[in-house]
């Protein structure tokens, strides 16, 4: 439910990570057989961990090298914090953008290559939103998504697979996400107070 700001205007909930696996497939398998640009904007937002305008203001270019194979990492300044950041491409984020590469008849270095329909521009951080929601949607998965829920699925399934081996992964997420506390960063990938009673329930380090 949406909460009331001081001056009783509400203010839009926040959006959530998609937390399931079986869901993820299901938006994976909808994705590479409807669209490929937004497959594949899927694929790599839930992986490289960038906000939204940084994730869509990626060019060919940025991630080409001269061979036009896929780069495994990149320095890029963040939008918001202007601060410069290593941003790491994935088995499944490189495999992605080289499918999308392939299906492109003629491809320019310096094009988006989230590109709009419209014009030359990237797709819109307005556009991602919208096609997240109805996707979503379409397949039956319940929640409130959004642009965010791209940074926020890939942060989340990073602490659950990751904390019973190593409980300081949540600092490495903070310092990614470029938060000012864990509290923070638990509350922003949706970690509840029962999961994270789960989590530290099954943690057998000595077993």
């Amino acid at each position: 439910m949406a909460n009331l700001k001081a001056n009783g205007v509400k203010k839009a909930a926040p959006v959530s990570p998609i937390k399931r696996p079986k869901d993820l497939k299901k938006i994976y398998s909808y994705l590479k057989g409807e669209n490929l640009r937004n497959f594949t904007v899927f694929v790599v937002g839930v992986n490289v961990l960038l906000r939204a305008g940084d994730l869509l203001s990626l060019k060919w270019s940025d991630v080409l090298d001269e061979d036009q194979d896929i780069k495994k990492k990149i320095m890029m300044t963040e939008e918001k914090t202007d601060k410069r950041r290593e941003v790491r491409f994935n088995e499944d984020a490189r495999s992605a953008l080289e499918l999308y590469k392939q299906s492109i008849k003629q491809l320019n270095m310096e094009d988006y290559i989230f590109k709009s329909r419209k014009g030359t521009g990237p797709i819109t951080v307005k556009t991602l939103h919208r096609t997240i929601k109805e996707t979503c949607m379409e397949l039956g998965i319940k929640g409130n998504f959004g642009t965010h829920t791209l940074r926020k699925t890939g942060a989340y399934h990073i602490y659950i697979n990751n904390i019973a081996e190593n409980p300081s992964i949540i600092s490495y997420l903070q310092k990614i996400l470029n938060h000012s506390s864990q509290a923070t960063t638990l509350r922003y990938i949706g970690i509840e107070s029962e999961e994270i009673d789960d989590i530290f329930d099954n943690l057998k380090l000595f077993q």
